[in-house]
């Protein structure tokens, strides 16, 4: 007879030389239920994982699998008692170049293919079989790289349960989804649910751990800091679990904007994709530009730091008609611009912090086009200080750091220019709420210094506490614009559907 608890973990510890990671961790998964995972960065969750997953082999402590004690002395070890993991990183484990069935039968480095039938009708057939399992309505015979990135994450997942799964942990599942695509995984994620799958769910993402879990567990510092069920705790009461501080600690704006105008628009149109914004941004203000995906929002700062395919319109800042044609036009004119997307567009993941921080300051500190490494150095090392960046030195390779740890490079990338305007798209996806906080104060001290600063944000709670007035956008136009008491999550939402009365 078959537990009813798939995972038990007793007083897990784990250290690495000195550095305690898992002080006493004790945690239950059942199955047919889903266990989120929230923390910091540095909380312990990868830790944990890896212990679960035998990649790590626990100091002291006992695990337990299906009520039978489980000592792994490999990933192997937990693959064959049911246990996978799906990292953030999925598409590494994919062949882009296979087709689907290919894929399904060769992931699995354990996989005995004599097992599976070689000819290909047949191969076919088996792949449909598993595909089915998972709600993943696709020809077996496409090549993996025709396949939207939700549906290479489905693959993965159906993989896995083609291998009995009995416990997935899924790392970060939606950090590269957009809405529609999350809006499948959560159905999968059900449907693993409703057939007896135990799953463990790490997210930072708040709104979705609370519609998803049936238990929110938080680790702080290695050890468990809360353990509930969503309907007995609060997103307020997990940030304070999670960070050690109160959820109004989180966002310090203390709004206080000029009367004197910084950024003006009129008529601005971009890629086809907005069109005839009016728009000022005043000194020391922040204006949050809110929509659903697809609406527009984020060709805004494109446009104004000059990488939109087509801009149209009129722009001033301080009074001057500008011309943003190009990044260093923009540049030039004393915009800063902080991408959505860190690692495509903004990082050089295999260059240093320093490198990363002078990048926007070469002209500073290369004057005769040798840069001087020791002023980088220098300039990268204050940078660092000044906003708390977690680094072993300004020599460590960006890619290296954490999600928040990037974030923050790319902010002084820009801060040490001292911008007259910021233009933030997203500035808080997939960082923690330590990170979070920390951006937030950043923001707070521009605003201080007169910047104007241009907010886009899906996270409606960031916009309307960080925000002075809220443009909602839809289909490329402004629909409203929000502020004081009519500025709510709510009616943010309702203006961006359509739904506003």
């Amino acid at each position: 007879m078959r537990s009813a608890v798939r995972l038990e973990l007793h007083q897990i510890h784990q250290s690495f030389g000195d550095n305690a990671v898992l002080k006493g961790v004790d945690l239950t998964v059942e199955p047919g239920r889903v266990t989120a995972l929230v923390g910091e960065n540095g909380a312990g969750k990868s830790t944990l994982t890896r212990v679960i997953s035998g990649v790590h082999q626990p100091d002291g402590g006992r695990l337990v699998v299906d009520g039978h004690e489980a000592a792994f002395h490999g990933p192997q070890d937990a693959m064959a008692r049911g246990i996978r993991v799906i990292y953030q990183e999925f598409r590494q484990n994919l062949f882009p170049h296979l087709d689907i069935a290919s894929n399904l039968f060769v992931l699995d480095p354990t996989a005995r293919f004599g097992r599976f039938p070689v000819r290909r009708a047949a191969r076919r057939r088996a792949a449909r079989e598993i595909l089915d399992r998972v709600g993943l309505d696709v020809d077996p015979s496409r090549l993996v790289s025709s396949l939207g990135v939700a549906e290479q994450q489905q693959l993965v997942i159906a993989k896995a349960m083609s291998e009995d799964v009995r416990l997935l942990i899924l790392d970060e599942p939606t950090a590269a989804l957009d809405d529609a695509e999350s809006e499948l995984l959560f159905t999968q994620v059900a449907r693993l649910r409703d057939q007896g799958v135990a799953l463990v769910y790490i997210s930072h993402r708040l709104k979705e751990v609370f519609a998803l879990a049936d238990e929110v567990v938080v680790l702080r510092d290695g050890q468990v800091a809360l353990a509930a069920a969503p309907a007995e705790t609060s997103e307020a009461e997990v940030v304070t679990a999670m960070a050690g501080r109160s959820v109004e600690d989180l966002y310090p704006r203390h709004s206080d904007p000029t009367e004197r105008p910084r950024l003006e628009l009129s008529g601005f149109s971009a890629s086809g994709l907005v069109a005839d914004l009016d728009l000022v941004v005043h000194e020391g203000e922040v204006v949050g530009i809110g929509g659903v995906a697809g609406s527009g929002k984020g060709e805004i700062p494109r446009g104004l730091f000059g990488l939109a395919s087509t801009v149209d319109g009129e722009v001033r800042i301080d009074g001057e008609v500008v011309e943003l044609s190009s990044p260093r036009r923009a540049i030039a004119a004393g915009v800063a611009y902080v991408s959505p997307d860190r690692q495509a567009e903004g990082l050089l993941l295999q260059q240093s912090v320093g490198a990363n921080i002078s990048l926007a300051s070469l002209p500073d500190l290369a004057p005769r086009g040798v840069v001087r490494r020791g002023e980088e150095r220098r300039v990268a090392g204050d940078m660092v200080t000044r906003l708390g960046i977690r680094t072993r030195s300004v020599d460590t390779e960006v890619g290296d750091l954490s999600g928040g740890n990037q974030q923050k490079v790319l902010f002084a990338r820009w801060l040490r220019r001292r911008p007259r305007v910021l233009l933030l798209d997203e500035p808080t996806r997939g960082v923690d709420v330590a990170a979070k906080a920390d951006i937030y104060r950043l923001i707070d001290e521009q605003t201080r210094e007169g910047t104007a600063i241009l907010l886009v944000s899906s996270d409606l709670p960031e916009l309307v506490a960080m925000c002075d007035r809220v443009i909602v956008v839809r289909h490329g136009r402004a629909v409203a614009e929000l502020s004081g008491p009519a500025l709510t999550e709510e009616s943010v939402l309702a203006h961006a559907l359509e739904s506003a009365s």
